[in-house]
């Protein structure tokens, strides 16, 4: 192999490719699952760098027979009705090692297993670590302002021309670029351009903690952001940390249980998620003494044929009609 040449080193890994079916064999005998056999190989194999298990698409899945149907939104955690890499037969594993030397080794170590079958030995030039940046920039929402990616210089804030807030791409949903996301953040300014109070807020369903810290740059003091996948929490504290509002932004994977009701509840997630927590998402709202609501609650993330179901069920909680909004195929529900 020859060295690239240049002025700038360039970084080379040696790549181990695996065919690794839902079942293996390890060499004592044992039979275990693929996750299980990965675990194995990061104990015992020197030098590995990393594992890349791939990635199905909605599309591919839905080809497969792995869904009902090809949509979805938040895909940060995988749930394991989404876990379509999990769910095929035998998937094709990477494996990265440091050195030629601990990547034959490891092929040694695995040769004869039954579940496990090696494809290639090859090597991968690492590519500059922040070219994937180039691909995000700021997005201009209307009705809300800015969202830009978080590497940028910059203060987090309203502004006659519209809110400015930071966002890192690629941990958990919401980017700014998404329609459901913009819909959202219309909602958002729209409540606070009429003057409502914004004191308490939900983000149900959190992702990137978008809606939740949007709000809390927009004066909220109180947000609470709930996301059931823990593996984007420290992403969302970390976005809530360089609009500067960290203090102000709490996340769990559960909704807390008593306390007042909210001043302005988002939820930006599925149909059969929001019709599922209706009465839940309904009760979170802050209601006036003689019952009637105090708050806002604003669903999104619907396509055209779900739109009337959830209308029906949040009727029944609410007893109100709500604005509808749309952008593209997305649709948007504002109960205030």
């Amino acid at each position: 192999m020859h060295e690239p040449t240049g002025d700038t080193p360039t970084a080379v890994s040696w790549i181990v490719d695996l065919d690794v079916d839902a079942t293996v064999e390890l060499p004592e005998g044992e039979a275990v699952a693929r996750a299980a056999f990965l675990e194995w190989l990061w104990a015992v194999a020197d030098g590995l760098m990393g594992v890349d298990e791939g990635a199905v698409d909605v599309g591919e899945a839905a080809t497969l027979g792995l869904v009902a149907a090809p949509l979805v939104i938040d895909v940060a955690a995988a749930p394991a009705d989404r876990d379509w890499v999990g769910s095929l037969a035998t998937a094709r594993i990477a494996c990265a090692f440091e050195t030629e030397a601990t990547a034959r080794a490891a092929t040694m170590l695995l040769t004869g297993l039954h579940g496990c079958r090696m494809v290639a030995l090859r090597t991968a030039v690492a590519e500059d670590e922040t070219a994937w940046r180039d691909a995000f920039g700021p997005i201009e929402v209307a009705d809300f302002g800015t969202v830009r990616p978080a590497w940028e210089p910059g203060t987090a804030g309203p502004a006659p021309a519209g809110t400015t807030i930071f966002i890192e791409p690629g941990l958990g949903f919401g980017t700014g670029l998404h329609e459901t996301t913009r819909l959202c953040l219309a909602a958002l300014a729209a409540w606070r351009h009429d003057g409502r109070p914004c004191g308490r807020v939900l983000d149900f369903g959190s992702g990137s903690g978008i809606l939740g810290i949007a709000a809390a740059v927009l004066g909220a003091r109180d947000v609470d952001a709930i996301e059931i996948d823990a593996t984007v929490h420290e992403a969302i504290r970390a976005n809530a940390a360089r609009n500067g509002i960290a203090d102000r932004v709490r996340v769990a994977p559960d909704l807390p249980a008593g306390g007042p009701g909210y001043d302005l509840v988002l939820a930006n997630i599925v149909a059969p998620v929001l019709i599922e927590h209706a009465a839940v998402l309904g009760a979170a709202v802050r209601r006036r003494p003689d019952g009637g609501l105090a708050g806002g609650l604003v669903l999104s993330g619907l396509r055209g044929d779900e739109v009337k179901r959830v209308i029906d069920r949040y009727r029944v909680v609410l007893d109100i009609a709500p604005l509808h909004a749309t952008l593209g195929d997305w649709h948007c529900l504002r109960f205030f």
